[in-house]
């Protein structure tokens, strides 16, 4: 035990002395175990990595729209002698985030549902908040400290590579996973002075919270009518709906604010004209019961009242009730074998009821194979050197699986190359600018708009009117065509 407090002394006390910094909001002293210089560094690293598996969305005049406005709060910031970076992602996701060093992000997904330069702004000087007060660093030197106190307290067995722990599996925790009540209220104190600062009312930050919490209620119904738990993990997440606290803390910035002549819808809904909704054309694009993707040449259809789901990995379809879902995946074909073979090879020699079909001129083969709890429908379709493969699954095994079965072979049998007419619909969705005509309800609008699940929610969500607001006549609101 003398020995493990030895131990722990030598190596913590000088990490104590020499890992305080001033933190630029407060001027207190913080505990951080990385420079200034270390954490530009690591915001660069992960930043490459974002795009590598996020593309840019590719609107130039929309990323300086967000540029510029960016900017112009960072002026105002607690570190302005920082260069900032603010890039709009091509995701549906509602969401945004900010790395170390000034690099943050937000996905055209978030910005389809806010209404203004004002909610923008709020979104933005959020995240300028967590860098200026470096609270990703300072959540990663917090872990690293525990490591090191548990490799040391662990001895002789712990793991001794702990101590040069892995930074990257930190930051991703730390800026990835939310950082708590205390730090996002900060971040949105923060961001509530710069909007000010730069002449924007703090109402905006209200709005805001106002749009991300109806889209986190609208996010675990649909949950809960798949029978799946949901945790949102979004900006705000951490507050209420009606939280005093929050709006106690934003208050307190208003009074700082500036004479402007800003409108505080500004000509957002002009930037965001033609705005991709939902899905992008390299995910392929759903509308209604029809999924069409223009690069695979493809074009499948549900069965009625079933939901297709796309996903970055896959796209599955999920009955009505959701006991059943059919995934769809593809990759290259590269071995020189049959439909039926591949399928032996992959899943079971096993197989029951196989049948070898043509699916618009296709070599098919689909089966019924078994374990030991459930059956399992799959399919495998050859088309341009790639195999796609069907699998078909009940979520409860018990379930009568004839008759979700049904629903599979359906799907399969939909598949098929674009028509001629099918390619315009093979383009994604984007927003469009309305004005309410008399007699317009959203139910009226949505039984002709093409969002593929829920568009009168969709649309009530687009608009701040979910879930039972009402439309006036000539009020410009947002659709989706």
């Amino acid at each position: 035990m003398k020995r493990s407090w030895l131990l722990l002394s030598s190596f913590v006390l000088p990490f104590l002395y020499y890992g305080c910094a001033v933190n630029p909001v407060s001027g207190n002293q913080d505990f951080v175990l990385m420079s200034e210089n270390q954490e530009i560094a690591m915001g660069k690293r992960y930043n490459a990595e974002v795009l590598k598996q996020i593309p840019v969305y590719s609107d130039n005049e929309l990323q300086q729209y967000v540029q510029a406005l960016g900017e112009s709060l960072a002026k105002n910031s607690h570190r302005s002698n920082l260069i900032y970076r603010f890039t709009v992602l091509d995701s549906p996701d509602v969401n945004a985030f900010a790395l170390p060093g000034g690099y943050i992000f937000i996905y055209r997904g978030l910005m389809a549902y806010l209404s203004s330069e004002e909610e923008l702004a709020a979104v933005l000087g959020h995240e300028l908040g967590h860098v200026t007060a470096r609270h990703s660093v300072q959540q990663i030197s917090q872990s690293q400290l525990f490591d090191i106190l548990t490799t040391i307290v662990g001895g002789v067995g712990g793991q001794s590579n702990s101590t040069a722990y892995n930074i990257t599996n930190l930051a991703k925790g730390a800026f990835l996973a939310g950082y708590g009540r205390k730090l996002e209220l900060q971040a949105d104190e923060l961001g509530a002075e710069y909007m000010a600062l730069d002449g924007y009312s703090t109402e905006g930050m209200l709005k805001t919270l106002s749009v991300l919490k109806d889209q986190e209620v609208y996010s675990k119904e649909v949950s809960k009518r798949r029978g799946q738990t949901q945790t949102y993990h979004g900006v705000f997440a951490s507050h209420p709906k009606n939280d005093k606290r929050f709006q106690e803390v934003i208050s307190r910035a208003e009074v700082l604010k500036e004479d402007s002549s800003k409108d505080p819808v500004g000509n957002y809904l002009n930037k965001i004209e033609g705005l991709v909704f939902g899905d992008n054309e390299a995910s392929g694009v759903r509308r209604g019961r029809d999924f069409y993707h223009s690069s695979l040449d493809l074009h499948l259809q549900a069965p009625k009242n079933w939901e297709i789901i796309n996903t970055s990995r896959r796209l599955i379809f999920s009955s009505p009730d959701g006991e059943g879902y059919l995934a769809l995946e593809v990759e290259d074909q590269n071995m020189r074998e049959s439909p039926r073979e591949y399928l032996k090879r992959n899943f079971s020699k096993n197989i029951y009821e196989a049948e070898d079909l043509l699916l618009d001129n296709y070599e098919a083969s689909k089966t019924i194979i078994y374990s030991a709890n459930e059956r399992v429908r799959v399919a495998a379709v050859y088309k341009d050197r790639k195999v796609f493969t069907f699998i078909g699954r009940t979520r409860n095994f018990e379930k009568d699986f004839s008759s979700l079965d049904k629903g599979f072979v359906e799907i399969i049998n939909s598949f098929s190359r674009l028509k001629n007419e099918e390619i315009p619909l093979s383009l994604p969705l984007r927003i469009r600018s309305y004005k309410v005509n008399q007699g317009d309800t959203y139910n009226s609008l949505s039984l002709r708009s093409p969002i593929p699940f829920d568009p009168e929610d969709k649309l009530r969500l687009l608009n701040g009117d979910y879930p039972n607001g009402k439309l006036t006549t000539g009020r410009t609101i947002k659709i989706v065509e």
